[in-house]
């Protein structure tokens, strides 16, 4: 009899190191997983799965359950993954709006990796992130600046400002503007580089009549990160993407290594792709 419990014992206790085993292995697949994500950022493990960092809020992971749930329902792991990367979205508080007179002057856009923002898919309305299309790699959104910290503008808060989405950008893009002659008047006018100014310097291809320097003819600009404005004559072409390219790959936020030019009718376009 004893030495059946001990078998017994035993058996239980081995069964309990393979599946912890395999529940270990588990977190660090979901954590593999959630890595790839743009918006989710893992804080640290817990007893029963991993807390977790979703548009700024920390969220907890159930993963003993969600790994229950993976035997019971036979799922595949990447829509078991899904499923709860959609759930931790969803519990993100929703966004309330603030008055729009107390922030309209602090309206300011950003140039951000379209691939490296949130999902527009997962999120409640007053959460997804009002985003506008540069080019095929390259996306504005918009931030309300605080004291050091900054509020991304939600699909909601346009709509509760009752401005439509063309007004939004006109009012971010004249903030940046008159924020942008500020600096100038300080750093003793226009020069070749903006690096590391105030956290809006590649926004600032949206202004680039500004930020010429005189003298240089048919400019090129480069944004390789979002805190990097770089400007050069287009007889400097490959020296700027050079440096544009090296900028980029070292960057911890990248944007991109291609060259733009500012035209006669205020448009910017990709004019020079490295090879």
């Amino acid at each position: 009899m004893l030495q059946w419990a001990a078998a017994l014992l035993m058996t239980v206790l081995v069964a309990a190191v393979v599946v912890r085993q395999g529940f270990v292995r588990f977190r660090r697949r979901v954590l593999a997983y959630l890595t790839q994500t743009a918006d989710v950022q893992w804080v640290r493990n817990t007893a029963a799965g991993m807390a977790c960092a979703v548009l700024g809020y920390n969220l907890e992971i159930d993963l003993l359950s969600t790994y229950a749930v993976r035997w019971r329902r036979r799922l595949s792991e990447a829509a078991l993954f899904e499923e709860l990367a959609a759930a931790l979205r969803q519990q993100v508080p929703p966004v309330v709006p603030p008055p729009f007179p107390l922030v309209r002057d602090r309206v300011i856009p950003l140039l951000k990796r379209t691939a490296a923002l949130p999902p527009l898919m997962g999120y409640v309305h007053e959460n997804r992130i009002v985003r506008r299309t540069l080019d095929d790699q390259i996306s504005i959104v918009y931030v309300i600046e605080g004291h050091h910290r900054m509020t991304l503008v939600t699909e909601a808060m346009p709509e509760a400002w009752q401005i439509t989405p063309d007004e939004l950008q006109r009012l971010a893009v004249g903030n940046l503007r008159a924020r942008t002659r500020h600096i100038l008047d300080e750093i003793g006018g226009p020069r070749a580089e903006y690096v590391s100014l105030d956290g809006f310097d590649a926004a600032r291809l949206l202004v680039a009549d500004l930020m010429v320097p005189a003298g240089v003819v048919d400019p090129l600009l480069a944004i390789p990160h979002e805190h990097a404005c770089l400007i050069a004559p287009t007889t400097e072409a490959d020296q700027l993407a050079a440096k544009a390219e090296e900028l980029f790959r070292s960057a911890r936020s990248p944007l991109t290594p291609r060259l733009y030019r500012f035209t006669r009718d205020g448009l910017l376009r990709a004019e020079v792709e490295p090879d």
